[in-house]
């Protein structure tokens, strides 16, 4: 335990860095210990959720990028989850850009069975960051391997006017347009009927 503890201090410090570099290692190697445990890793790092710095968050949010390898068991995957879900809601550009288009899209291409579901439950909250988030990791990879599932909810956040929402809906159904499957039309369908700008 003194051992991971110090080794999670020097990097938080490090995630904290001036430094684009430093910062991205940090949050690399914190996801390196959280493939390992998890629920001890997460607890012991609860605190950068809610840090003041963008960086430390962005950080966490890293952490969660679990790689394909990894495999984790169903009953692990509730502590990443569960930080995901406050990290979804951060109002920091940095952080954002950072959850949904890309840590939840790759999750999400990589775990289809623990994410797609779990993006369904984030999509029903009311917060307009957390919807644009849920629509963003459908802008990339995601939107054309599960064309289908994106349309499902990208029909429900597209009934959400509020700029930041529907600017990401836009991207999504962009996307998703260019798989050139069924599910393309429907998503320039629903674009013509939000007043899509351009495709």
């Amino acid at each position: 335990m003194p051992k991971v503890s110090s080794e999670l201090h020097d990097l938080r410090l490090l995630a904290d860095s001036d430094n684009w570099h430093s910062r991205e290692d940090a949050g690399y190697r914190l996801r390196d210990l959280v493939e390992d445990d998890p629920p001890r890793i997460i607890a012991l790092t609860q605190d950068w959720v809610t840090d003041t710095s963008e960086y430390v968050r962005r950080a966490a949010c890293l952490g969660c990028l679990i790689r394909k390898g990894r495999k984790l068991d169903a009953s692990l995957w509730p502590p990443i989850l569960d930080r995901l879900a406050i990290l979804m809601g951060d109002r920091s550009a940095y952080v954002r850009k950072c959850c949904g288009p890309f840590v939840v899209g790759i999750l999400g291409w990589t775990y289809p069975d623990v994410i797609l579901p779990w993006l369904k439950t984030m999509a029903a909250r009311s917060d307009e960051q957390v919807r644009w988030n849920v629509a963003s990791a459908f802008t990339q990879t995601l939107g054309r391997r599960f064309p289908d599932e994106a349309i499902t909810l990208l029909r429900q956040l597209a009934a959400d006017d509020r700029k930041l929402v529907r600017g990401a809906v836009r991207a999504a159904l962009r996307n998703v347009a260019k798989a050139k499957t069924p599910a393309s039309t429907e998503a320039e369908a629903i674009l013509s009927g939000i007043g899509a700008s351009r495709m």
